[in-house]
């Protein structure tokens, strides 16, 4: 077919079945989704004749000019995610937005792991699949809240945060797709690292000269448009050429842009664009969806199904419950929440392309897609139903344990917030307000997170060294999720010592012993670095030297924290002179 004939055919399409969804009240993205489907190759039009009128010849065979648009239009989805990013806003969300997402993507990945290891999938591919289930779509449901006119309500802000977060974490694996996929640790690890830097580039570099350079051009709105679209794509193939993926490239060149005071205003004027060539990204996938193969490989497909929906509900309203939501509102986000991502997509087909998944599975979880998008649509705004029949299904035992978890949970998020470098952090920020506690109770706090964060730290190492000998065991990802854990939880250990000792001194300062008092700061500063330089070392000798590279921000930490020394050591003199 001519590709004119192609586009517009596609447009016209699209504008009917959106017609079609205005006319029942569904969001657009799903119209969409199944005009795709209906004229794909594997449409189920392509043998049906209406008299001399062949149908079949209508179906778009060739979709090369299609997946040119829409590959425009997952850079400008890319584009606007990062636009919408901002760490500032991340942080006054607080901990327990990144409590919550690591508990609904590590519940959903498990369970999307165990399913596909049942299926018979090498290890490999079962955690790609895992980690591809797990994550949600951030453009599909806010098209879906907006058109339930859901997105003013208190939970909008925590779905969308968690949304955020999950699009980080599949940039990053995104990231490791566009260099070796899962070929090696080392390997796993430099791609992390080269996301990392990238982010820390696109802050504190890339986004002062897009400033400058939208200085230039922000008296015109054509100017502005050209400039945002441009940029972009000069990005997203810099960073591409650079081993870190097309797709890295869009979200870095939107979170660049969100720095700057054109960022709202771009948003507008890019609208228009994003309607048009996010369009044919979502018409694109539905082109992918053969329901031929779907009938074929039903079990495979009611596995994805399982773990897609009921999976990622019970993680998703397990999340938001233990953070502090009613049931009624945690129902409301597991609904919401429904939706695959369609940066799993992405992440699909370059593996696929790796050989690391079967070509096919694409179409399937292109599928998936459509099938959780009309069950969230289904579901949003009967968040009592929903509740009502999850609360009937559970047993009481685990809703009597969920209750004593959630009421355990809401207590150590306020402790963490209190007592940790968290808090410190963001102490400029405006906070919601919280219960006071006096400094005793803060200092037992403190202890009871070393002791928690401590125990778990040592649970992650004890997994990483058991589950190494074993000659089937899950690969260089896996390991470094659990390593990385151990790490993360580790640091943790130490800020809440750091934390205790700080909160100690402040009792002797009261007390009027400011000679002890000096003398207790520098052996907090002395101890907390050197226990920084204790893990690092231990990670030197008891892991592979390979994931050294993500802990260097750790032994930064330290060295940032020996500044310190001087300044508790000229306290401590002044307290003796006294």
């Amino acid at each position: 077919m001519d590709a004119g004939f192609v586009v517009g055919l596609s447009v016209i399409i699209i504008m009917l079945f959106g017609l079609l969804m205005e006319r029942f009240r569904l969001p657009m993205v799903l119209g969409i989704l199944m005009a795709g489907a209906l004229m794909g190759p594997a449409s189920p039009l392509k043998d049906v004749h209406l008299g001399p009128l062949d149908l079949g010849a209508l179906v778009l065979q060739d979709s090369s000019t299609v997946e040119s648009f829409a590959l425009l239009g997952s850079v400008l989805i890319l584009f606007g995610i990062g636009l919408e990013f901002s760490i500032v806003k991340l942080a006054k969300t607080g901990l327990s937005v990144f409590l919550a997402a690591f508990i609904k993507l590590g519940l959903t990945y498990l369970a999307g792991y165990l399913v596909a290891t049942f299926m018979g999938m090498n290890t490999a591919a079962a955690v790609l699949l895992g980690f591809m289930l797990s994550f949600s779509s951030t453009p599909i449901i806010i098209k879906i809240l907006e058109g339930s006119g859901k997105l003013r309500r208190p939970e909008a802000t925590f779905i969308i945060a968690v949304l955020i977060l999950e699009d980080l974490a599949a940039v990053a694996l995104l990231g490791i797709m566009a260099n070796t996929g899962l070929s090696d640790n080392y390997a796993v690890a430099w791609s992390l690292f080269k996301v990392a830097v990238a982010f820390v580039v696109a802050y504190l570099a890339l986004s002062r000269l897009m400033r400058w350079l939208l200085s230039m051009v922000e008296h015109s709105d054509e100017l502005l448009v050209l400039f945002s679209v441009g940029m972009v794509l000069l990005v997203s193939y810099a960073c591409s050429a650079f081993g870190l993926g097309f797709s890295v490239g869009s979200f870095l060149a939107g979170s660049a842009v969100a720095a700057t005071p054109e960022a709202k205003r771009i948003i507008e004027l890019i609208r228009p664009f994003n309607a048009l060539f996010v369009s044919f990204f979502f018409f694109s996938i539905g082109m992918l969806v053969d329901g031929g193969a779907a009938a074929q490989a039903w079990p495979f497909l009611l596995g994805l199904l399982l773990v897609a929906v009921v999976g990622k509900m019970i993680a998703s309203a397990a999340s938001a419950y233990l953070i502090g939501f009613s049931g009624q509102s945690a129902a409301f986000a597991a609904s919401a929440l429904l939706p695959m991502g369609e940066l799993s997509l992405l992440i699909g087909a370059a593996a696929a392309s790796q050989g690391l998944l079967p070509a096919g599975l694409v179409g399937l979880l292109a599928l998936v897609i459509v099938l959780t998008s009309v069950t969230s649509v289904a579901l949003v705004g009967r968040e009592s139903e929903v509740y009502n029949m999850g609360r009937d299904v559970m047993p009481s035992l685990v809703l009597r344990n969920m209750s004593s978890l959630r009421s355990t949970s809401i207590g150590m998020q306020r402790a963490v917030e209190e007592n940790s470098r968290y808090d410190r952090i963001i102490s400029r920020i405006p906070s919601v307000g919280a219960p006071a506690y006096t400094s005793h109770d803060r200092l037992g706090r403190a202890l009871a997170n070393t002791a928690l964060f401590g125990v778990l730290a040592s649970v992650f190492l004890m997994a990483w060294r058991l589950l190494m000998p074993i000659p089937d065991s899950p690969p260089s990802l896996f390991y470094l999720v659990l390593f990385f854990g151990f790490f993360i939880l580790a640091t943790f250990t130490l800020v809440n010592v750091s934390s205790a000792l700080r909160i100690y001194t402040r009792l002797l300062r009261n007390s009027g012993r400011m000679g002890i008092e000096g003398l207790v700061h520098f052996g907090a500063s002395i101890l907390f670095a050197g226990l920084l330089m204790a893990v690092w070392l231990a990670a030197l000798l008891l892991s592979e030297r390979s994931l050294l590279i993500l802990l260097a921000p750790l032994l930064l930490l330290g060295f940032v924290h020996l500044k310190t020394l001087a300044e508790r050591l000229r306290i401590a003199a002044l307290g003796w002179a006294r």
